[in-house]
């Protein structure tokens, strides 16, 4: 009597699984070979997951390290501004190409058309280093400061790019910038306002775009629109050396825009160290303090409206409501001259 062959469930998963890896990483040369000499290939390609964009950290035959960035899965749901953040990455690194800074990432590669790869992706200089957002309790009091000093001198540096029309990086380099950045600013506010209404989300919009109106006069101030990354300095972008506790690099500039410098959030509450390296007064007149109050509203309202485009995080949630609460009672108090 023939033996009967045990067959294992698993293997066609697997066979497929394989096949899949082997397309991609042949994808994978294909789009390598626009960058370097045929000689070079990809050893390993790495998913880092947690993040809306897909990445992907490659490790090629000549020791050379990349990241691969990709377009958000078509099932993410995304906030309006978050539509163009790849684009707006990719427009970024290449205006900073020329200072060559080693904080910020080289740029290799971007395809808004993904031809090799199957959607828009970028490919740039994979950074070292851990987040500030895990480093910060093994650092000293010195250290801090010279990793606030060096965070502002940076976004001192990058403020020094200027355009001639205001708003997102795509519409600026269109010729389709606006003449004031009260415009521009209200034109972002507006648009996470309706991505909240778009969810339902229990928001005191009135409240909200009444006092936006009555203070954006100060806006006016900002005469020259200035490359700003609304997100810098956030925690979990800034980079340090484990060994050094150094500033090491810089992650995620898709938030960049033609506005204010006062907009990044590093000056939400910043250090004497942040401002010293920035080359600021660490005083501010009215209007400063009420465009820092109008950003500081903006962002609240951003990581509100995130939590229900994302995995909702409630505790998240209610602190950022409770400082929205004390923000808008701030903005009534506030006057202008």
């Amino acid at each position: 009597m023939p033996s009967l062959k045990r067959t294992n469930g698993s293997e066609p998963f697997h066979r497929q699984s394989r096949a899949v890896e082997v397309d991609e990483r042949h994808r994978l040369d294909d789009v390598l070979s626009l960058l370097f000499p045929s000689t070079v290939r990809v050893q390993h390609s790495h998913p880092i997951f947690g993040h809306m964009h897909s990445l992907r950290l490659l490790t090629l035959s000549n020791g050379a390290h990349l990241l691969l960035k990709g377009s958000p899965s078509s099932r993410t749901a995304l906030l309006r501004r978050e539509r163009s953040f790849l684009e707006t990455e990719a427009q970024f690194l290449s205006l900073l190409a020329q200072s060559a800074n080693p904080c910020i990432p080289r740029l290799y590669h971007y395809d808004p058309h993904g031809r090799l790869w199957g959607s828009a992706y970028l490919i740039r200089q994979y950074m070292k280093g851990k987040s500030l957002s895990e480093m910060e309790g093994e650092l000293t009091s010195q250290q801090r400061d010279g990793i606030d000093r060096h965070l502002g001198f940076l976004v001192s540096a990058i403020g020094q790019n200027a355009a001639p029309g205001f708003g997102s990086l795509q519409q600026v380099a269109f010729g389709a910038g606006r003449p004031s950045w009260r415009e521009a600013f209200c034109a972002l506010f507006e648009g996470i306002l309706r991505d909240a209404e778009d969810m339902f989300i229990h928001l005191p919009y009135s409240e909200i775009r009444h006092e936006l109106s009555r203070l954006a006069p100060a806006l006016e101030d900002v005469s020259l629109p200035r490359l700003v990354v609304v997100d810098f300095g956030r925690p979990c972008h800034v980079l340090v050396n484990e060994e050094s506790g150094q500033l090491s690099g810089i992650v995620d500039f898709s938030s960049a825009v033609w506005g204010d410098v006062l907009m990044a959030e590093i000056f939400a509450n910043a250090s004497p160290a942040v401002l010293q390296g920035a080359g600021m007064a660490v005083s501010r007149t009215r209007e400063e303090n009420i465009r820092l109050v109008l950003y500081a509203c903006y962002r609240l309202v951003s990581q509100i409206t995130v939590q229900y485009y994302r995995n909702r995080d409630e505790t998240t949630e209610f602190d950022a409501r409770r400082r929205l609460t004390t923000t808008i009672a701030e903005m009534m108090r506030l006057k202008l001259a």
